[in-house]
């Protein structure tokens, strides 16, 4: 496993490696999330392609994982944004909160997993009845 992550680190820029820059983001890669979001944001079939992209990053075990043979389905562009997208969650070791980005992604999930939304608001409601929360 080791020698995995030394692969991994040989394709990363270095800047992408060290702890203190490890939350940065290229202009490339800022601009190729942003295409995704508003792709993932629409009603298409591309868009659901790219929504299960983001949310396999976001939440896999709740949204479910990312087939990689989607990447058949989805335009060349698209594609490559999501090269680029997932050599940034390699590098930053981060979600997509942390990297301000909480919103957008909570209103794709309101799009492409509403039951989940539900659930979650449901689940979080009844923890704040029960007291455990105090403000």
């Amino acid at each position: 496993m080791g020698s995995r992550s030394r692969d991994i680190r040989i394709l990363l820029p270095p800047s992408k490696c060290g702890l203190q820059m490890s939350a940065a983001m290229t202009g490339r890669q800022q601009a190729a999330l942003e295409r995704l979001i508003r792709i993932a944001q629409a009603d298409t079939g591309q868009s659901r392609r790219t929504a299960e992209f983001l949310l396999s990053w976001w939440n896999a075990s709740n949204c479910g994982g990312f087939d990689l043979t989607t990447l058949w389905g989805v335009d060349t562009q698209i594609a490559v944004d999501m090269v680029t997208v997932f050599a940034l969650v390699a590098g930053c070791h981060r979600y997509p909160d942390d990297l301000g980005y909480g919103e957008e992604f909570r209103r794709i999930v309101h799009a492409w997993r509403p039951a989940l939304q539900r659930d979650f608001e449901t689940r979080t409601a009844d923890f704040h009845n029960t007291g455990f929360i105090h403000r």
